[in-house]
């Protein structure tokens, strides 16, 4: 056994001095130390019985290992365990119940977290070699373990591997081990985990992506030249999001929601009144003008604008008469006289409620009733007689809701005939009044 203790001693102490060395070049190294235990071992004897303890536990015996970091959370280690095993059934012919063990593994290790938490767990796989006094056989390893960090630098090893041997001599095995750990490297001043000769950022905490430097929004683009750092943004927007695509960012985009160039502020150039001068640089966006004039319309075209809205409002209000005047005459010729009479019949007071209607429709509006007759009877009776039929029509109206204000009557006797009064009809259509728009 003495031969393989200072072979391991030997290569115990290269390791440790190699992960001591290594802090030279701030690579984060580790190393850990403490007992181990060979569990359930699985080789049987002819007999079917097991041969070996299920616990076996030397206490000289340790498990050593030194590991680096490759990339991120992915390590290699180097391991080295020294243990003995013991006999179930040992014999009389059996000068020793104990068998050294020995074994040499290489492992990769996957780490759950960055390495600064308290509970730091881990899986680990690879291959090795053990010996049973001197009898060796390769293995392939695999197993899961966590560190307990107490600092930055130490902390307590728990883990636990499978080692499974394929040759029929070889041993198949669990080990399990715990012990301390002491992580090893360079200066990290902000503790985010890279060194400060690696980090772009060494007094502010970082990830791994910005080489050491903060990015509170996580888009890749760091705090100190990131225009929106707390809203995830494109490196080519300097960090900042551009919701309309349009390469404006939305920090300094005055329309962010609608597409436009740069130089417009990221706003859609418009031209609301069609005049030639953008919306943007234009003083009247809502009237058109000449560029000369800042877009607004000059005292020219004010004037010709004001003229051609009076006419047009002229135009409007003519159109309105001409309708008005139409529907009052239609009820008013409904309305028919007895001769020599000026009382209204039930037919007259529903044209006159038409009529209403109308006058009520068009509150500024002022009307004027004419009374007239047919030309029976003298001019001074006449006369009388059709002011009587103009001042009938109008108490009606007004009984109606239609102002005073709003409405004149007067008789024209039989001076304005509108049909023959030689003839029976004739004489009851000039028997009629008739109403007129007065301003």
């Amino acid at each position: 056994m003495k031969p393989f203790g200072y072979f391991l001693i030997a290569i115990v102490s290269a390791l440790s001095f190699q992960s001591l060395h290594s802090q030279t070049i701030n690579s984060p190294w580790t190393t850990s130390f403490g007992p181990n235990a060979i569990n359930n071992p699985l080789r049987d004897q002819e007999a079917g019985l097991g041969r070996f303890k299920t616990w076996n536990q030397n206490s000289a015996g340790f498990r050593l290992s030194a590991g680096r970091l490759i990339k991120n959370r992915i390590s290699f280690e180097a391991v080295a365990s020294l243990n003995s095993l013991e006999e179930n059934y040992p014999t009389e012919a059996t000068q020793n119940t104990e068998y050294p063990y020995i074994s040499l593994d290489g492992m990769f290790k996957y780490q759950f977290t960055n390495g600064l938490n308290v509970l730091d767990p881990y899986v680990t796989i690879g291959s090795g070699y053990t010996w049973l006094d001197t009898i060796g056989a390769g293995t392939v390893n695999g197993g899961i373990g966590t560190n307990i960090w107490i600092g930055t630098s130490f902390g307590f090893n728990i883990q636990t591997t499978y080692k499974h041997a394929f040759e029929e001599y070889g041993l198949k095995h669990w080990q399990h081990s715990a012990g301390i750990v002491f992580r090893f490297g360079g200066k990290d001043t902000d503790n985010d985990g890279i060194n400060d000769d690696k980090d772009a950022c060494p007094e502010l905490f970082g990830t791994f992506e910005t080489n050491g430097c903060p990015d509170t929004d996580k888009d890749g683009v760091i705090d100190s030249e990131d225009l929106c750092p707390n809203n995830f943004g494109p490196a080519n927007m300097r960090g900042c999001p551009d919701n309309d695509g349009d390469g404006t960012p939305d920090k300094y985009d005055k329309c962010p929601k609608a597409q436009g160039k740069i130089e417009d502020d990221g706003c859609p150039v418009f031209d609301t009144d069609k005049d030639g001068v953008i919306d943007s640089k234009d003083k009247c966006p809502q009237e058109p003008g000449p560029a000369q004039n800042a877009g607004c319309p000059t005292q020219e075209q004010v004037q010709q604008k004001n003229i051609t809205q009076r006419q047009k409002q002229i135009d409007i209000n003519n159109s309105i008469k001409e309708k008005i005047t139409y529907e009052l005459q239609t009820f008013a010729r409904v309305i028919a006289f007895n001769n020599g009479k000026a009382s209204l019949t039930n037919n007259d007071m529903v044209a006159l409620d038409n009529i209403t209607k109308i006058m009520l429709s068009q509150p500024n509006m002022k009307f004027h009733i004419a009374g007239h007759t047919d030309n029976i009877g003298s001019n001074e009776t006449n006369m009388l007689l059709s002011e009587k039929r103009a001042s009938e029509a109008k108490t009606y109206l007004i009984s109606k809701g239609v102002k005073t204000t709003s409405i004149t009557s007067q008789g024209y006797g039989e001076e304005k005939p509108i049909a023959d009064n030689k003839t029976a009809d004739g004489r009851i259509q000039n028997r009629r009044i008739e109403i007129y728009i007065v301003n």
